[in-house]
């Protein structure tokens, strides 16, 4: 997969009984490189194989598995989360809190909070240059799953072998009202592709098949 100033990292989160594919970006942005999401199985060779990043980005709670070994190559990068990962990552200087501490990147990546979910506190990304949304565990595309019982949890996600809005991600959704209109905002974006941290990404067809998703599981009309 290729789009503009954009590289990807890939890795695989193993169980005895599941395997997810794990996506990590590299955004070359005017004021810095940026390496957004980083798998917590990405090895020492793809942590340098990122470049010389200026920022790192955990987009949800519940990806910060990988920040540690990240800041571990890159020392001199600033690490961003949402709210809760001072007190999740302690061990960890944070530079800026996503939706606190103003976001210096928006020309090129919009950041984009999914409000109503503290558990979570889960953000969507804009990358203008290439016009890719990128979304963490609000859908999947893991086309060939693997593992035991993947077929499974993909299933009662609502995901299996297709590109859906996670039924588990949803259950997160405590303030519809707020998570709601984050869904109305997403509607009137200008994206052309969708990027999912699991599994393939949605090209071209991003935004109709995003949207046709969104319906299907009653959030859009």
């Amino acid at each position: 997969m290729t789009l503009p100033k954009t590289h990807f990292l890939d890795s695989t989160l193993r169980s005895p009984l599941m395997q997810l594919p794990v996506r990590t970006a590299v955004f070359e942005l005017d004021e810095g490189r940026m390496l957004f999401s980083p798998g917590s199985k990405l090895t020492p060779e793809q942590l340098r194989e990122a470049g010389p990043v200026t920022d790192i980005v955990a987009p949800s709670l519940m990806h910060t598995g990988g920040m540690k070994a990240a800041a571990q190559a890159h020392p001199n990068a600033r690490l961003w989360g949402p709210a809760g990962v001072r007190e999740k990552h302690p061990e960890l200087t944070w530079h800026g809190i996503l939706g606190e501490t103003p976001w210096p990147f928006e020309r090129e990546l919009s950041f984009l909070p999914i409000p109503g979910m503290p558990k979570l506190n889960e953000s969507a990304f804009l990358h203008h240059p290439s016009k890719a949304l990128y979304l963490t565990d609000m859908v999947f595309n893991v086309t060939e799953p693997r593992g035991l019982t993947t077929w499974m949890f993909f299933r009662v996600f609502g995901t299996y072998k297709r590109f859906a809005v996670s039924r588990l991600f949803l259950r997160f959704a405590k303030d519809q009202v707020a998570f709601n209109a984050a869904i109305q905002k997403f509607a009137g974006l200008d994206f052309e592709h969708v990027v999912p941290s699991h599994g393939e990404a949605m090209l071209n067809e991003g935004k109709p098949r995003l949207l046709a998703a969104f319906r299907e599981r009653g959030l859009l009309p």
